[in-house]
């Protein structure tokens, strides 16, 4: 079993079966993303495409159907690399799979996280940084047409998209030491981390609900999550133009507003991150001017506004021993001025022929070498097909060309597997891994089920249950109660739930009559000093005046006696009820 198939066993929960194809691409010469500033050559460029596809077999081989599949490129030059995230989707036959109870949660955010990591392991090189860059859109289907007719298939709003894509960077983030942790905590040699989010139209408050939850556990001066962006701090010069600090990715909203800019200015020529602007150019925008402004005209686009919104992402890696942004200003050189051409000496003498030589093979191939100044392609992360540029782009148009709506998604699975295995002449492939992560159990069942089950989630309590008052006790006197009645009631006190002093006994006292009715006693409740202290069933009462007592009418809920105790300085009553 290879790294990846290691990295997701121990990612995927416990008994969870899938199978994944990986397929990449040989790393080629393309159009540089950064614009190059004015006066300067624009930098050498690789690409390399790695294409991951899951699927799940429910029953047999032959239901074999496709869950999951994301694409990212790594450009590459000798400063910088950067992991696009170009597209992601799913078909929604992942309810097909049965999964034990307490692993509800879809795999798909454990299998998007482990794969960046690992391809983020084997894309780094010493002392140059590494960025993942993506933005976060919501659509109906990406590469599976016709998955949208699945009815189980959950698509995302824009909101809940950008939230998913933070939750599933931060392992991947938070696998490095913050940039400006202590070094009690970690070494000074080990790489940092740190992500950055911007949303257009949202300020920095307003972007902090779209952080993963872990964000509130961060301390104040490490703050794994920042409103913001790195566009300088990865730039070769942070004081050039906007256009030379930011990317151009395929099918990016922001790519498109730069195509827009750079028609006004008047040097523009065919492609603008392949040819710098020239010498009377000077690369700058005549409507934006700085970055910040580039991102505040960006909230006003149609792909940004009208309801709509899209969440850009990055997470930067930075080894030790790389000089911050102030270092990288003060050092960077300007621009060399070109010196006047010397005449060239004619030859003279003996002309002496040498024999050509005959190149045999492709000794110096992208396809043989592990990696060069301008990338690293270890052979161990590369994908299970290897392909040229023009076949992977032709096997991506084939699963564009493929229908996986309900009843037609088995055979397009089954079509784009041998079709990719037929392009390289081999019969099978695929590498099937089974989860080993132990999950704990989640109980699922509702309140209903789990009492009947006689399972209790609160801790062990007395419930007594009240009895019904068979008559209420009236007129205008206290009456009368045998000691029959009241030995039998204290028995069933005895026999029933004891009452203790956690939970005394509650004895409902009838509230007294308005003052104003001819039948009540005229007392000035308040000179009477009413204390009302109610305890284990003894009423207190303290007046001045025992003649003028209001009539008090009690009924017992919870035990039978009760006690009514007059209090005064002189002499104390006891009347039992």
């Amino acid at each position: 079993m290879d790294y990846l198939s290691n990295e997701l066993a121990d990612a995927l929960p416990s008994g969870c079966e899938i199978k994944y194809y990986h397929v990449s691409s040989v790393p080629t010469g393309c159009n540089p993303i950064f614009a190059a500033a004015p006066g300067e050559k624009p930098e050498k460029t690789y690409c390399e495409s790695n294409f991951l596809t899951v699927s799940i077999s429910p029953n047999d081989a032959s239901s074999e159907v496709f869950v999951y599949a994301i694409e990212l490129l790594v450009y590459s030059t000798k400063r910088l690399t950067t992991i696009f995230v170009s597209k992601a989707d799913s078909t929604g036959y992942l309810t097909r799979l049965a999964r034990s109870a307490g692993s509800q949660a879809s795999p798909l955010k454990s299998i998007t996280s482990t794969f960046l990591a690992w391809l983020v392991k084997h894309r780094q090189r010493p002392g140059i940084r590494t960025v993942i860059s993506l933005f976060a859109r919501a659509q109906d289907q990406y590469l599976f047409p016709g998955s949208i007719d699945n009815c189980e298939k959950h698509v995302l709003d824009d909101r809940g998209l950008v939230r998913w894509w933070c939750k599933t960077l931060d392992p991947v983030l938070r696998a490095y030491p913050a940039n400006n942790a202590s070094t009690n905590d970690y070494d000074d040699c080990k790489t940092t981390s740190q992500a950055y989010l911007i949303v257009p139209g949202f300020d920095k408050y307003e972007t902090t609900s779209f952080y993963p939850p872990t964000h509130r556990l961060d301390p104040a001066d490490a703050k794994r999550w920042q409103h913001g962006h790195p566009l300088r701090e990865i730039a070769i010069t942070p004081i050039a133009p906007p256009r030379c600090l930011i990317p151009h990715f395929p099918d990016d909203p922001k790519a498109r507003f730069l195509d827009e800019l750079d028609n006004e200015m008047p040097d523009r020529s065919i492609s603008q991150t392949s040819i710098s602007p020239g010498k009377k150019g000077t690369g700058v925008w005549r409507s934006v001017k700085t970055l910040e402004q580039f991102w505040e005209t960006m909230a006003f686009r149609q792909e940004c506004c009208s309801g709509r919104l899209v969440g850009f992402i990055w997470v930067v890696l930075t080894p030790p021993d790389i000089p911050t942004d102030s270092q990288v200003t003060a050092s960077s050189p300007e621009p060399a001025r070109p010196e006047a051409p010397t005449k060239r000496k004619p030859l003279r003498g003996l002309v002496k022929p040498r024999k050509p030589r005959v190149k045999l093979a492709p000794t110096n191939s992208a396809a043989t070498l592990a990696g060069s100044e301008y990338y690293t392609w270890p052979k161990d992360s590369r994908g299970q097909i290897v392909l040229e540029q023009k076949d992977y782009h032709q096997a991506n148009e084939l699963l564009l060309r493929l229908d996986f709506a309900p009843g037609a998604e088995k055979d397009s699975t089954r079509r784009w597997v041998l079709g990719l295995a037929s392009m390289v002449g081999i019969t099978s492939w695929g590498k099937t891994v089974v989860g080993r992560q132990n999950v704990p159990v989640v109980d699922t069942r509702s309140d209903t089920e789990i009492a009947t089950n006689g399972v209790q989630d609160m801790p062990t309590m007395t419930v007594r249950k009240k009895r019904k008052v068979d008559s209420l006790l009236a007129g205008p006197d206290l009456p009368q109660t045998s000691e029959a009645s009241r030995s039998s009631a204290s028995d069933q006190v005895q026999g029933g739930s004891r009452c203790t002093e956690e939970t005394p006994p509650l004895t409902a006292v009838r509230p007294l009559s308005p003052v104003s009715q001819p039948h009540d006693i005229d007392v000035n409740i308040l000179s009477s000093n009413l204390i009302g202290a109610i305890g284990c069933g003894i009423i207190h009462f303290e007046s001045g005046n025992l003649n003028k007592i209001p009539r008090v009418v009690m009924h017992v809920l919870e035990i039978g006696v009760a006690s009514m105790r007059l209090v005064n300085s002189d002499q104390v009553l006891s009347a039992d009820v």
